[in-house]
C-alpha cells in the first residue's frame, strides 16, 4: 500500500448525501438480504424482473422462492457496478461466498440478525467505513445525531398543483392558508422549523418531475395560479404548464430562505434513478446549464450540484469552474460508472479549485451499500491521484491534501459542522 492509498484508508470521511433509513425502522422491518439490494433493483427490473418482487406487501414468497428468482436474474446483471457493490458489501460484511439458493437463504438470515443489532450503524458507518457524519434525506429531521445531520427535501412545497397539495403544507405548518401570502408564510415556517431541528441544507429534486429551468414570475403571476388551485374543490389539478409560475416562485423563495440561514442548497442534476422518477425518466430535464440564471442571480447562495451532472459532465465542469457559488458533488457518481467518474474527476482536478469539490455521498438507503460505495470511491480516487502523481501533475503531499479536502474538510466548512478538519501536519504517521 503506497502513501496515497494509506492516506485514503485513514481519512475520517464526511458523507454528503444519503437516504439511510433510521436504525429503528430497519430493526422494525427486520430487513433481510432482499431489502438491501437498493440500486441493483433497477438493473434487475431493466433485465426483466417483475417490479412487484420488491414490494413487501405484494411479494409473499419464501426466502427460498425469492432466492430462485433472484439468481435467475443475477446472472443477467452481475456485470454492473450496482451488482459489484452488492457483492462487495455482502462478501466483506457477511462473509458471503456461496451464490446458490442455500447460500442466499443463509445470507438473508445473517442480514436479519444484523438488522436487530443496536450497534449496526456504529459498526458499519463509524468503524468499518470510517464515516464520522452523514447527511440523510429521509423526509424527517428526526435522525440519530450521533451519526447524521439532516438535509431536507423542499419539493413537496414546490410541487403545488392541487388543493390537496396546499392542504398538506397547511397541515405541516399548522397555519391556515387562504391567500398566496399565507402559503409563503407556511413555507417560511416549515423551513424555520427544519433549521431549528438541525437541518444543515435544503434539497431541490425537481428534475425528477419537471425541468430545472426556472423563470422569474411576479408575485401576481404566482398568486393567480394559487387562486386557480384554490377553486379545485372537486379534486382536480391544474396542468404542470399552468402550475409552473407558482412552482418557480417558490423555488426562488426556498433559495432566498436558504441564503438567509446560510445553508447550502443541494440540487439534483443529471442521471435519474428509475424507481423514484415520476416523469418517464426524462434525463434532459436535469441539464445543469438550465440552472445558470439562478447561479447568476443568487451570488450569496451555496449551490451544491449533485451527481456530477452525468451524462452532461463537461457542461457541468464548465459551470462549476465559472461560478463561485456552485460546488461540485460526486454523490452517486462512482457507482453509476467508475470509468466515467475517473474521467470526470481527472478533468475536475485540472479545472476546478479543490475547495469547491465534495468527494463522496453514498446515496444508499441501507448501510451495506454505503460501505461498498465508499470502498469504490477510494479506489477511484486512488487511481486518479496516483496517476496525477506519476504524470508529475501533483506531488504526493498535494494528492493527500486534495483527498483531505474533498472527503472531509470542504464539507465541514461548507455545512458549518462542529467537527475538526484534518491537515497533513497532523498525519505524519502515515503521510
Amino acid at each position: 500500500m503506497n502513501t496515497i492509498d494509506r492516506h485514503l484508508n485513514n481519512i475520517r470521511v464526511i458523507d454528503g448525501h444519503e437516504h439511510l433509513i433510521p436504525q429503528k425502522e430497519r430493526r422494525e422491518m427486520n430487513a433481510d438480504f432482499f431489502d438491501i439490494l437498493h440500486y441493483l433493483s433497477s438493473d434487475l427490473i431493466n433485465a426483466g424482473m417483475d417490479a412487484s418482487f420488491f414490494d413487501r406487501k405484494k411479494n409473499k414468497m419464501s426466502d427460498r422462492e425469492k432466492a430462485v428468482v433472484f439468481l435467475e436474474y443475477w446472472g443477467k446483471v452481475k456485470n454492473t457496478t450496482y451488482a459489484q457493490m452488492l457483492r462487495w458489501a455482502v462478501e466483506d460484511l457477511y462473509g458471503m461466498d456461496d451464490w446458490t439458493v442455500d447460500g442466499i437463504c443463509d445470507l438473508s438470515q445473517r442480514v436479519r440478525k444484523a438488522s436487530q443489532d443496536p450497534d449496526l450503524y456504529k459498526k458499519v458507518l463509524t468503524e468499518k467505513s470510517k464515516i464520522d457524519l452523514a447527511f440523510p434525506l429521509i423526509f424527517t429531521t428526526k435522525v440519530d445525531f450521533e451519526f447524521f445531520r439532516p438535509v431536507m427535501w423542499t419539493d413537496h412545497m414546490i410541487k403545488i398543483r392541487s388543493l390537496k397539495d396546499i392542504e398538506s403544507i397547511e397541515s405541516e405548518a399548522d397555519l391556515d392558508i387562504y391567500q398566496f401570502d399565507d402559503y409563503l408564510s407556511a413555507v417560511d415556517s416549515i423551513i424555520n422549523q427544519y433549521v431549528r431541528e438541525g437541518m444543515v441544507g435544503t434539497k431541490i429534486g425537481i428534475a425528477y418531475w419537471r425541468t430545472l429551468a426556472v423563470q422569474k414570475p411576479t408575485f401576481d403571476e404566482a398568486a393567480r395560479v394559487f387562486n386557480r388551485i384554490k377553486t379545485c374543490q372537486l379534486g382536480e389539478s391544474v396542468s404542470q404548464e399552468e402550475a409552473k409560475p407558482i412552482q418557480d416562485y417558490i423555488i426562488h423563495r426556498v433559495i432566498q430562505r436558504s441564503i438567509e440561514f446560510n445553508i447550502p442548497i443541494q440540487i439534483h442534476t443529471g442521471h435519474q434513478e428509475p424507481s423514484v422518477s415520476s416523469n418517464g425518466n426524462i434525463v434532459t430535464n436535469s441539464k445543469v446549464t438550465e440552472l445558470i440564471p439562478l447561479l447568476l442571480e443568487y451570488k450569496k447562495a451555496h449551490f451544491v450540484l449533485l451527481h456530477g451532472g452525468y451524462p452532461y459532465y463537461n457542461e457541468y465542469l464548465s459551470v462549476i469552474k465559472n461560478f463561485p457559488n456552485a460546488y461540485a458533488d460526486l454523490t452517486w457518481c462512482y457507482i453509476l460508472s467508475p470509468t466515467a467518474t475517473k474521467q470526470l474527476l481527472s478533468q475536475m482536478i485540472e479545472m476546478v479549485p479543490q475547495s469547491k469539490i465534495l468527494g463522496f455521498g453514498g446515496d444508499y438507503n441501507q448501510v451495506e451499500g454505503t460501505y461498498a460505495h465508499l470502498k469504490l470511491a477510494k479506489k477511484v480516487l486512488s487511481e486518479v491521484l496516483n496517476s496525477k502523481v506519476a504524470n508529475g501533475d501533483m506531488t504526493e503531499n498535494d494528492a493527500c491534501d486534495f483527498a483531505n479536502r474533498v472527503l472531509r474538510n470542504n464539507l465541514i466548512e461548507l455545512y458549518q459542522l462542529d467537527l475538526d478538519p484534518v491537515s497533513l501536519e497532523e498525519e505524519d504517521s502515515y503521510v
